[in-house]
């Protein structure tokens, strides 16, 4: 430094590495490197799989990396719009990108920011989802659903057992299609669902009505330990529910709200917040009150009691 001879190594051009390379590649590199190697690691890698896939079409995924703008994810946003997308579903695709830029930026080591953070600064920048779905069933609707689970195809036999499991226990339709045989016999009026199989990183501890047990049972009989207790698919499932809703009158239930039906029921029961949070799988009370709609009825009884209701 004396001589005036040492020149700072900062200053000087900086060697192009592989992973500075995404600045100059299409976006589309980007996202699939993400898909190949990050997705495959989370539970619902299949709806990841398919929404990055469609993002690999978008207009943004051919411009470079290093171009990229918020105004672009805005363009993306507003096309999404007027394509008529639910708020939910728009924020769920921009929530993707982000993480797909939070990857290069902590784990590839890429110089960009991320612009979803800059536009989640904004006023109405990201769209924001509708209040939660508080649907209960209304008077007659669960006598209209068993009328119209008489049928005598396949899928509606299993649908007359699913539907009283999903009522009684409160389970996601997911987690009711992937019992096994030998789950149910394991321990009579209780069941655990390993955490490969569900929503959160631990397993389900759900406990069953005797009804839906004696029903469990019957799905289960002849069956080996490890064969599924329903054999619909996500897809049969839904077409069938599809077809029964509209013959029962209610074409606006959807599968889930059996869910808040169950769970609103077991509150309006009695049920502590920890009862039923181990059993609903939620780890947060904030995230489990979305599915506790009381209805008027249940309202006035829980604030004034049955004969003050009654009188």
């Amino acid at each position: 430094m004396r001589l005036g001879t040492w020149v700072d190594p900062r200053l000087g051009e900086k060697p192009v590495t592989i992973r500075s390379g995404y600045l100059v590649r299409p976006f589309k590199q980007a996202l699939t490197d993400y898909r190949d190697k990050v997705t495959p690691e989370k539970k619902g890698e299949s709806q990841e799989v398919a929404m990055l896939n469609m993002l690999l079409r978008q207009a943004f995924a051919k411009k470079a990396l290093g171009e990229l703008t918020v105004e672009d994810f805005v363009t993306y946003r507003d096309a999404r719009k007027r394509e008529g997308r639910a708020a939910s579903t728009i924020r769920n695709n921009l929530n993707t990108i982000a993480a797909v830029y939070e990857w290069l930026i902590h784990e590839k080591q890429v110089e960009v920011a991320n612009p979803i953070a800059s536009l989640r600064k904004r006023r109405r920048g990201i769209p924001q989802p509708r209040s939660s779905r508080d649907r209960r069933l209304r008077a007659g609707e669960e006598d209209n659903i068993w009328g119209a689970l008489t049928g005598e195809t396949w899928q509606s036999r299993e649908w007359q057992s699913l539907f009283p499991v999903l009522l009684d226990t409160g389970m996601r339709a997911g987690e009711a299609r992937c019992i096994l045989a030998g789950w149910v016999r394991r321990e009579p009026g209780f069941i655990v669902i390993p955490e490969e199989n569900v929503k959160g990183n631990e397993p389900r501890y759900v406990a069953l009505s005797d009804r839906a047990y004696e029903l469990l049972l019957r799905q289960a009989e002849g069956k080996g330990d490890r064969a599924p207790v329903f054999e619909m698919t996500k897809n049969s499932a839904e077409h069938e529910w599809q077809k029964v809703r509209e013959a029962a009158g209610c074409p606006d239930l959807r599968i889930h709200d059996l869910r808040h039906e169950a769970l609103s029921r077991m509150s309006a029961n009695g049920a502590d917040l920890r009862t039923l949070m181990r059993q609903s799988g939620h780890k947060t009370v904030a995230v489990l009150m979305r599915y506790l709609n009381p209805t008027k009825q249940e309202q006035r009884e829980r604030l004034f009691g049955t004969r003050a209701v009654a009188a």
